[in-house]
């Protein structure tokens, strides 16, 4: 058996929210897949599926039992990303980037939605 793409799907409220999320502040493609679905590119075959409340499969609910997580790559600016949300508004879970010793680099925030994002950056060897 083979698979060749993966995709989550979150319920959104308020897809304008999600867009100014998603591709504004976090730089992912956009790509309308209807006019009550727009996916997300992380990478290039991991998706983010946004879906209109009360048009897929499930409903928008208070609980959000699920974490995004999205890895920057070995030469990227982890703090830059933590600076951008926070200057934007965004509702940071943590207080800076943090250093763990199994995830690397980590911080976390609440999309508009109210989801939480893990942003995670391998720790620099050396």
């Amino acid at each position: 058996m083979s698979f060749d793409r993966a995709y989550t799907f979150i319920y959104y409220k308020d897809m304008t929210e999600a867009s100014s999320f998603y591709r504004d502040l976090l730089g992912l493609e956009e790509e309308p897949e209807s006019d009550w679905v727009t996916l997300y590119r992380v990478t290039g075959d991991y998706t983010i599926g946004v879906v209109q409340d009360g048009r897929g499969y499930l409903r928008a609910a208070e609980d959000k039992p699920v974490i995004l997580c999205l890895g920057v790559p070995d030469d990227g600016d982890i703090w830059m990303i933590y600076r951008r949300l926070k200057d934007a508004g965004v509702k940071m879970l943590t207080t800076e980037v943090e250093l763990r010793e199994v995830e690397g680099r980590v911080f976390f925030c609440e999309d508009p939605e109210g989801y939480t994002v893990e942003i995670v950056q391998r720790p620099r060897s050396g």
